[in-house]
């Protein structure tokens, strides 16, 4: 298997666990939570192999702009789907307060990425 494509399911499951460990915990146990909340974990998997090849191309871009765009990028997919189906569950929920957020936590993550993981000359 191609280290990449590993990482990338690893992630999606850790991800995924992650979410249903804080959606249960928050909103009352495992059986409260819908099906299609379980399904949209399944998204995680390919949200992260079609984002993952975004990191190593990001670790190696000089420019800090597009840099933390390529990692912002890389995140915005996978992030998107775990926080839109916790969102959802919400009995406030609103997408424009969500996509914002979204938006917002992707550029931070790209920008913390982008100064951890400068080039090496």
């Amino acid at each position: 298997m191609y280290p990449l494509l590993r990482i990338a399911l690893i992630a999606a499951v850790v991800m995924a666990a992650l979410n249903v460990f804080f959606a249960a915990s928050q909103y009352g146990g495992l059986n409260t939570l819908p099906l299609w909340f379980f399904l949209s974990q399944l998204l995680l998997i390919p949200a992260f192999i079609f984002n993952v090849q975004l990191f190593p191309q990001a670790s190696r871009t000089a420019d800090f702009a597009r840099r933390t765009g390529l990692y912002a990028l890389g995140w915005a997919l996978p992030f998107g789907v775990y926080k839109l189906s916790q969102d959802l569950l919400s009995p406030a929920f609103s997408l424009g307060v969500s996509l914002v957020s979204l938006l917002v936590t992707c550029l931070l993550f790209g920008v913390v990425m982008a100064f951890l993981r400068r080039p090496q000359p």
